[in-house]
């Protein structure tokens, strides 16, 4: 239930919709707006669209704008997601939980985002993406994808496509909704608002929504484990754990249970074998499989006629978003002094002298345990939010002989918090040190063991805080220059200034004497952006002039230059045409420049992150190196540069009435991508590391390891550097290239059987490659189908019926079979689908309480079908981005209308 909106009204960027006439409802959700052109009155050329009209949102069992959006396979299920926080495609940047839109698999920072057609504020802690479930699906008149390149129209971030959601305009009455949703171990609730009010030279609207879902619990999920022996592959649990392992070179010596550290012997700590192995812990011990969200929307819009011809409007939208969340506790290889009042060393064992930064009298001789603070303060809590806005205020006027002019401006932010406790490394090694059993932190314990007033002497906590602030202001002019045999050639021409700021503050008290005092990092990078755009319709052929052979031939052409504050300027073209031989049959093609501008966080040093991991490596004998993981932001950077085209046909034939047939042909060749390659906890995998080169230093020296330790970007617990046996580098660079070409479908049919009427169809996805490069220096290579990267198909397909007072429609998903590249031998992951239905029936003025009552029922993955088992290295037991953890997920909803 995909249509297409290519023969909708369309608008300029930042333009309000013309009013439409209201259907029976008092809706004017049809046709207002369609994106991908500056021109009003005409459909974009070449470029495909695809889209939800609000009675098919309605009809769909997704419960947020973001859910029903991934459901259309071109949108990739890589990247920013509240499902996957791992390091493919920069998805452990997103620390708030949201969810981008990723079209083409291009990047989630590669998809603009309008409402309306007007730019918003950039979201994330990086300003990455934007979430489009900040807004209630209630408000949506439309909701419409262009996968195509739109540099040309709209500036930067539309190289794989733009995302416009398009609210309701004339909207007279209002409509009330709850929803209560359950599945295993999990569920929600959901309740909305909306009301308008339309007269004759204005209208105005209203909407709330509130949301809530539960956290689901990694406990409760089988395949959500780091344990994968049971799989076929290496137990991948860490070796920090509660109790530990003392560990002495590459020999650890599992710590007993059952005992509390206080009179532990050293005849007690025995070298780990096959038969008595090392401690281990899952990093999912406590930690949300998915986490919880909670969200307030709301939405106001008001439009007036303040003369014939000129019409002020205004409108505006708030959310907030509160983050339900645990992962795993704080864990550190501890370096352990003689000193410290419960030390205990193996019997005969030959102890290395202390690292200066353990602060030991000279001569002393330190170990390492492997720790857990799991027992001692339990999984880390996330305290994270997200609050974002934007008002806007503009300014339509019609100048006469087929010329308007529009203007607004526009003013919005995103503002993002994550706080979680971590560790005191000062009060943690003066702890470490100390003599007095009754002061000293106690590492040997099964259950911790340490008091408890060391233990909040040692607890910190840090704050990361991001604000992304967006100016707007656009001004545009379009009309009929002249007419030709076809019709008026028509053009749009305007103007732009955006004025961006960022925020990025951390405060924490990781390094400082103690907890009372912090340390602050704070940057506030600035950018403005002034750009000209232009955009001409000449249509050769339409039915004014048509012959056999020749029902339509159509061309576009549209530029843009933007000049950027702190990197220069760019200027991208595109050409489209549209040709239809015949009535019910048009082909059509695009070639453009597309552009991505580094956000400011991309280019800001501040970001740098610096943290001690245990990577999984197959060449170690544990399964796990300890890695010097870096991450950040690179001044250096400059726009990311795509060409693309595409051809495309599609086909209504008048002798099958309600059938509708679209396939585009996609090519996009995509350079000096802004990658950060080293960001990948793979890295050390034999699939993985041949690509980074030298990202990777393996046995990086002690030297080079403690400049890194020593920043103060780095907030974990100083430990040995003697430890740390490769050090990747995940740093942002100007080095990527990505080719990438494939086909996008989808064939829809409606039509009346007697009382009732029926509609099938399916929508597909399918990727010839999808080649790509992380360093210049390496040949392109092709990663379609395989983990973490897009599949090569996806699908799905809907069939329903419907009356006018029940409708019934069942979905299929499916995804094509895959390679899963992380495990040795590569694992041939076969095909999977899931079903949802969705249910609907409606009673007209039932009891005389409402216009019309509408009962939902909405089933998830009907079949309650588990992923497809996928042992990687993430680690975890099933992908997360291919497949959900969710399970069967019911909703259960009134709607009631006025």
């Amino acid at each position: 239930m995909f249509a297409s909106a290519a023969s909708a009204q369309t608008a300029e960027p930042g333009s309000k919709p013309a009013a439409q006439s209201p259907d029976a409802n008092g809706n004017a959700d049809a046709t207002i707006v369609v994106t991908g052109t500056s021109i009003r009155g005409v459909a974009p050329v070449g470029a495909p669209v695809i889209g939800f009209s609000q009675a098919e949102i309605q009809n769909q069992p997704a419960v947020t704008t973001t859910d029903l959006l991934r459901q259309m396979p071109s949108i990739v299920a890589t990247g920013a997601s509240e499902a996957y926080g791992g390091s493919a495609n920069n998805a452990n940047a997103n620390i708030t939980g949201g969810n981008g839109i990723n079209l083409r698999g291009l990047g989630t920072e590669a998809t603009l985002t309008l409402l309306n057609g007007r730019r918003l504020p950039p979201a994330g802690v990086q300003g990455q993406y934007f979430d489009p479930s900040v807004f209630a699906t209630s408000v949506i008149g439309r909701l419409e994808v262009m996968p195509d390149g739109g540099s040309a129209i709209y500036g930067s971030d539309a190289v794989g496509g733009v995302v416009n959601v398009l609210t309701r305009l004339r909207f007279d009455g209002a409509e009330a909704y709850v929803k209560g949703g359950f599945g295993h171990q999990v569920g929600s609730a959901q309740a909305g608002l909306v009301a308008g009010k339309s007269w004759s030279s204005g209208n105005l609207l209203l909407a709330y929504e509130y949301f809530d879902r539960d956290d689901v619990k990694a406990a409760d999920r089988p395949l959500y484990t780091d344990d994968l022996r049971a799989f076929g592959q290496s137990d991948l649990r860490l070796f920090t754990a509660s109790p530990g392992n003392v560990q002495i070179g590459s020999t650890r010596y599992p710590i007993p249970a059952g005992q509390d550290g206080t009179s532990l012997a050293s005849s007690s700590l025995v070298a780990a074998t096959t038969t008595v192995p090392a401690n281990r812990e899952s990093v999912y011990k406590g930690a949300s499989a998915l986490p919880g969200q909670r969200r307030h929307s709301l939405f106001a819009s008001l439009h007036q006629d303040l003369t014939p011809g000129l019409q002020a409007w205004t409108e505006g939208f708030y959310a907030h978003r509160k983050l339900d969340q645990t992962i795993g506790a704080a864990t550190a290889n501890l370096s352990v002094p003689q000193t410290n009042a419960f030390f205990v060393a193996p019997a005969g064992a030959t102890l290395p002298l202390c690292a200066a930064s353990v602060g030991a009298p000279a001569g002393t001789r330190c170990e390492t345990v492997n720790y857990s603070f799991y027992n001692d303060f339990g999984p880390r809590v996330r305290d994270a939010f997200q609050e974002i806005y934007q008002v806007a205020a503009g300014l339509d006027a019609d100048l006469g002989h087929g010329w308007k002019a529009s203007a607004f401006a526009s003013f919005g932010s995103d503002i993002e918090e994550r706080t979680q406790y971590g560790i005191n490394n000062p009060q943690l090694l003066a702890a470490l040190r100390d003599t007095s059993r009754a002061t000293a932190f106690n590492p040997f314990g099964a259950n911790g063991g340490t008091n408890a007033a060391t233990l909040a002497k040692i607890k910190g906590s840090q704050l990361v805080a991001t604000q992304s602030d967006l100016t707007n202001v656009v001004a545009k002019i379009d009309g009929s220059l002249f007419a030709l045999p076809g019709g008026d050639v028509k053009v749009a021409v305007g103007a732009e200034y955006q004025h961006h700021r960022f925020r990025y503050n951390t405060v924490d008290n990781f390094a400082t004497p103690d907890t009372s005092t912090f340390t602050t990092v704070l940057a506030i990078p600035k950018r403005t952006v002034e750009s000209g755009y232009a955009e001409v319709f000449l249509p050769l052929v339409s039915g004014q002039n048509a012959r056999p052979g020749i029902e339509e031939l159509s061309v576009s052409a549209a530029l843009r230059h933007d000049h950027y504050s702190d990197f220069g300027g760019t200027t991208n073209p595109k050409f489209a045409i549209q040709f239809a031989p015949v009535k019910g049959l048009k082909l059509r093609g695009t070639y453009g420049k597309s552009f991505r501008a580094p956000t400011l966080s991309d280019m800001n040093p501040a970001t740098l992150g610096v943290t001690v991991e245990d990577f999984a490596d197959p060449t170690s004998p544990t399964g796990l190196t300890r890695t010097l993981f870096l991450r950040g932001g690179n001044t250096a950077l400059g726009p990311e540069k795509a060409t693309i085209w595409s051809l495309g046909a599609d086909l209504a034939p008048a002798a099958l009435r309600g059938l509708t047939v679209s396939l585009t042909y996609f090519n996009v060749d995509y350079t000096n991508r802004i990658e950060a390659p080293g960001n990948d906890r793979t890295a050390l995998t034999a699939a993985r590391e041949p690509r980074l080169g030298s990202l990777i230093t393996r046995n990086p020296s002690a030297t080079l390891v403690q400049s890194f330790l020593s920043l103060p970007q780095f907030t974990g617990v100083p430990e040995n550097p003697a430890n740390i046996k490769a050090l990747v580098d995940g740093r942002k660079v100007n080095v990527g290239r990505l080719r990438t070409q494939g086909f996008e479908g989808n064939i829809q049919w409606s039509g009346e059987l007697g009382p009732v009427t029926l509609n099938a169809g399916a929508v597909g996805n399918y990727f010839l490659n999808f080649k790509r490069a992380v360093l210049p220096t390496l040949p392109l290579v092709d990663v379609a189908n395989t983990f973490g990267n897009p599949l090569k198909f996806r699908a799905r397909g809907n069939l329903g019926v419907s009356n006018e007072r029940m409708a019934v429609t069942g979905f299929v998903n499916f995804t094509g079979a895959y390679r899963n590249d992380t495990i040795t031998p590569v694992q041939d992951v076969k095909a999977f689908a899931t079903f949802d239905l969705s249910a609907r029936y409606t009673w007209d003025q039932p009891m005389g309480l409402a216009k019309k009552l509408t009962l939902s029922i909405d089933v998830q993955n009907v079949f309650d079908r588990d992923p497809p088992i996928v042992p990687n290295v993430t680690p975890l037991a099933f992908d997360p981005q291919v497949a959900s953890i969710l399970g069967r997920f019911v909703t259960v909803g009134l709607r009631a209308s006025w």
